[in-house]
C-alpha cells in the first residue's frame, strides 16, 4: 500500500516527502499520522543530522482534507474529527521544532491552511517561483491550525499576520522570501539542488552546537533581555565543553576546514 508520507536516508540527512499528490497532499486523519510516525522515527534517528521535507506534485500541501471534513459533517462526527486531526498536528508542529537536528523544508507549489504551518516550522524554508502560500481558513470558516498562524506571526508581526489570515490573503514565493515569511528563495529549476546542498552540508556541522543555537532561537519571543542573555551564555559554555568546539578552533587557527565529528 502506498504510503502518504516517505521517508529516504543518505549520509547524515533524511528527506521526509509528503506523497499523495493526488489528493493535493492534503491533511486526512491517514496523512496526518503517517506524517507524525515519520517525525517520531526521524527524531530519534541518532543517524540522521538534517531533515529536508518536500512535496510530491505541483501542490505542496492543501491543507485539511475537505472531502474527509464533508464525510465527517454528513455523519454528524466533524468535532471528533478535529479534534483529533488537530492534536496530531499540534504533537507533529511541537516534535519539528523542538528536535535537535535541522530542519530545512522546500516549497515548489501552494501551500495552503495547515500546511503553511508545516512548511514554516522549518529553521530554514526554501521557496521558488512556483510556491503560493494561502491562508485559506477564513474561506472556509475556519481557524488557524497546526502552528499556522504561530509561524506567520513569528515571521511577519501581528498585523501583517492579520492582515493574510482575514483576508484570505496569498503570497507568493519571491514576495514570501523579500518579506521574510521563508528564509530563502531559489528557482524551481535548481531548488533540488540547492535543497540538497544546504541539507548535506548542515548535516557535517557540529551537531550539538546546531542542537543549542536552534533551542536559544526559538526561546527569544517569550524571554527578557536579561533572560535571554543568560541563555545565550550557558549555551556557548555547554558548546565550549565539545569536541567539535575544539575541531573548530583549531581548524580556523591552522586555516583549514574543520571536519566536525558531531559530538
Amino acid at each position: 500500500m502506498k504510503k502518504s508520507v516517505t521517508i529516504e536516508k543518505n549520509d547524515g540527512y533524511a528527506r521526509l516527502r509528503l506523497n499523495q499528490p493526488e489528493k493535493a497532499n492534503a491533511y486526512s486523519a491517514t496523512m496526518a499520522k503517517d506524517l507524525w510516525d515519520a517525525v517520531r522515527t526521524l527524531r530519534w534517528d541518532d543517524e540522521v543530522k538534517t531533515v529536508l521535507l518536500e512535496a510530491e506534485g505541483p501542490i505542496f500541501s492543501g491543507g485539511g482534507d475537505l472531502m474527509s471534513f464533508q464525510q465527517s459533517l454528513d455523519n454528524g462526527n466533524i468535532t471528533d474529527t478535529i479534534e483529533e486531526l488537530s492534536a496530531t498536528l499540534n504533537a507533529t508542529a511541537l516534535a519539528l521544532r523542538r528536535m535537535e537536528k535541522i530542519f530545512v523544508s522546500l516549497i515548489d507549489g501552494v501551500c495552503a491552511g495547515a500546511g503553511v504551518g508545516l512548511a514554516l516550522a522549518a529553521d530554514i524554508s526554501l521557496a521558488t517561483e512556483n510556491a503560493l502560500f494561502v491562508a485559506g481558513y477564513i474561506g472556509i470558516g475556519a481557524v488557524p491550525d497546526g502552528g499556522s498562524s504561530f509561524a506567520v506571526i513569528e515571521a511577519l508581526g501581528r498585523p501583517r499576520a492579520a492582515d493574510f489570515f482575514l483576508n484570505n490573503g496569498r503570497i507568493d514565493g519571491a514576495k514570501a522570501a523579500e518579506i521574510g515569511l521563508v528564509s530563502r528563495f531559489v528557482k524551481s529549476s535548481e531548488a533540488q539542488e540547492e535543497a540538497l546542498k544546504l541539507v548535506r552540508t548542515l548535516s557535517r556541522g557540529p551537531r550539538r552546537a546546531q542542537a543549542l543555537t536552534k533551542d536559544l532561537l526559538s526561546k527569544t519571543p517569550g524571554l527578557s533581555l536579561a533572560e535571554y542573555l543568560e541563555n545565550e551564555r550557558q549555551g556557548i559554555i555547554t558548546a565550549s565543553g565539545t569536541q567539535d568546539f575544539k575541531i573548530g578552533v583549531g581548524s580556523f587557527l591552522k586555516k583549514e576546514k574543520p571536519e566536525f565529528c558531531g559530538e
